[in-house]
């Protein structure tokens, strides 16, 4: 890897690393305007190239989206229209090469903070293949099989709030939980945000979420406020 993408991939793990410290503040999310998502996300929505745009070329940008998604349901649910709305801090990535794998390094050193963890185990980590592929701005992500389908790819900060509705009445996560899966449901109702990879057998508590752009409501970013509304 030459020099340049050194310094990209040292200069993006080292602003993921500093996340908790820089990301605290998050604009107040309120019921009011959880509510507010629910409406404009039946707007037209962002485009690839609108959000490429707003990121420009910076390596990393730390930014504030919000998104509206369905919430599957146990099979005799179906009926209800569960949605959720959230608010998040997140990272995201512009210039940074796909080989780079900001994800893993990232998953490595939250990974040796668990002591349970086997230190070899922990470097031998490795992000798996998923369903999409990195565009040339590496928070856009493309399905690999429907090329017309896009992504954001964002690292969350431990700082995000959500709401939930049931035919869009607001309800408590209990009250969706009781419309789910037991699976689903106890995954919903779980405290921690530590997480388990069986493949690697090693914990750590890195959160990756690829959202839709067609459930984004608005990516506050670079002192520009992109949105559907």
């Amino acid at each position: 890897m030459h020099s340049r993408s050194c310094a990209l991939v040292y200069n993006a793990f080292t602003a993921i690393t500093q996340c908790n410290a820089k990301c605290t503040h998050m604009q107040t999310f309120n019921l009011a305007l959880a509510q507010q998502a629910l409406l404009l996300a039946s707007n037209n929505v962002l485009t690839a190239a609108q959000v490429q745009a707003l990121l420009a070329n910076a390596s990393v940008t730390f930014a504030q989206i919000t998104y509206v998604t369905k919430v599957q349901t146990a099979a005799q649910h179906k009926h209800n229209n569960v949605q959720k709305a959230t608010c998040a801090n997140v990272i995201l990535c512009s210039n940074i090469a796909a080989h780079t794998s900001v994800y893993a390094r990232k998953v490595r050193k939250s990974a040796q903070q668990f002591t349970q963890n086997n230190a070899q185990a922990v470097q031998n980590f490795t992000a798996q293949s998923n369903y999409f592929v990195h565009t040339n701005c590496y928070s856009i992500v493309q399905h690999a099989q429907h090329a017309s389908k896009f992504y954001l790819y964002a690292i969350y900060n431990n700082n995000n709030k959500s709401f939930y509705f049931i035919n869009n009445a607001v309800a408590t996560k209990q009250q969706v939980a009781a419309l789910l899966t037991a699976s689903a449901a106890q995954q919903l109702l779980q405290s921690t945000n530590v997480v388990h990879n069986k493949t690697h057998n090693i914990v750590h508590n890195v959160t990756v979420r690829t959202i839709a752009l067609s459930n984004i409501v608005s990516i506050k970013a670079r002192k520009q406020l992109l949105t559907i509304a």
